[in-house]
């Protein structure tokens, strides 16, 4: 068994050189800063480049929009294969980067290679997923140390992959599009996944000093891991909704319809939302602890996989069973921590 010992909710004061290197970092790495470079290098080169450049652009689009599967192959396999989406992981741009709130990964429990593949389901979704993103989308907070032998996946929406160039970097670190057909295919491949369940909408709903799930109707992981004989690990980050303040609108306004419809529409979520005073799109400087719980298997009983470990098709109630089984060991996991990383008083619901 892995301890997993909270360290001092105060950031340490580190010398200004240190602070400066890990916040520009981030704010080189950080999504939105990708986003947008990766949009304006698009329409520059549409509305700037001559017919042949024009040519290019256009054939990439086809090819990234219409041919190339490799969201659903979990990466770019050449990446994979050559070590570089693993050194792409390591790199120093993501420590400093991590360094900056600190995120921090805590195990409670050993986690055998030959016990997976395992499903790693993240909460609270959060603005931006920082802890999944950093935990398992790169190697900033030693994963690969603390579970060696693990291949993960970080997997999105597939929205993220219709986003010239932007597309290209999230590839080659690994991630992919959280479909069933993705799924499965790493899973039954022997990769591990990593998802947030809560997805675009819980971040509507992301507002410190909470913990407000939707997870009780979000039962897909639990009976993909029924059909591929995968072992469910529960994620819950410490901090990661305390990095924006938000502004809420009540159910029934015509603004939070917007959102919804917005939601709807794009695939992910336009919360209103405000990060550090200077710059309101960075996150505020603030810890992030991250949790991983005990691997959790079906119980004996009706819902457990058979030797194969393979259930084509699980009935309702062994889906409803072992989602039950996984939202009281996330509770469990959640009250034997809290008081460890200062939030002793806050309620944990799951809606």
């Amino acid at each position: 068994m892995v301890s997993a010992e909270p360290e001092s909710a105060a950031v340490a004061l580190r010398p200004t050189t240190c602070l400066d290197r890990s916040a520009l970092m981030l704010y080189c790495v950080f999504p939105l800063t990708q986003l947008m470079a990766a949009s304006v290098t698009t329409v520059a080169l549409a509305a700037l480049g001559g017919r042949r450049l024009r040519s290019l652009l256009f054939t990439y689009l086809i090819w990234a929009w219409f041919v190339d599967s490799s969201p659903q192959r979990g990466g770019f396999g050449l990446c994979w294969r050559w070590g570089i989406t693993g050194l792409l992981r390591r790199s120093l741009l993501w420590r400093w980067a991590a360094q900056y709130f600190p995120v921090r990964l805590h195990a409670t429990a050993s986690l055998p290679p030959n016990g997976g593949p395992y499903i790693f389901v993240c909460h609270p979704h959060g603005i931006f997923g920082i802890s999944p993103m950093t935990t398992f989308g790169t190697d900033a907070t030693d994963f690969t140390g603390k579970f060696p032998g693990i291949a993960v996946h970080l997997l999105g929406h597939s929205a993220i992959f219709r986003i010239p160039f932007f597309r290209e970097w999230c590839l080659m670190h690994g991630h992919g599009s959280v479909d069933r057909q993705t799924c499965h295919k790493l899973l039954r491949q022997g990769h591990s996944i990593a998802l947030a369940p809560g997805g675009a909408r819980e971040s509507l709903e992301s507002t410190p000093g909470s913990m407000r799930l939707f997870l009780a109707k979000r039962k897909g992981f639990a009976k993909l891991a029924l059909q591929t004989g995968a072992t469910l690990v529960p994620v819950i980050a410490f901090g990661e909704n305390e990095l924006y303040s938000t502004i809420q609108f009540g159910s029934g306004t015509w603004a939070r319809a917007v959102q919804e419809k917005l939601q709807r529409l794009l695939g992910f979520a336009l919360p209103v939302f405000c990060g550090r005073t200077w710059m309101p799109l960075l996150p505020k400087r603030l810890p992030v602890d991250t949790i991983v719980g005990a691997p959790l298997r079906p119980e004996l009983g009706s819902c457990s996989p058979p030797a194969g470990g393979f259930v084509s098709e699980p009935s309702r109630e062994a889906v409803d069973a072992f989602h039950s089984q996984y939202c009281e060991a996330l509770r469990a996991l959640f009250d034997a921590h809290k008081a460890g990383y200062g939030v002793a008083s806050m309620k944990f619901e799951i809606v």
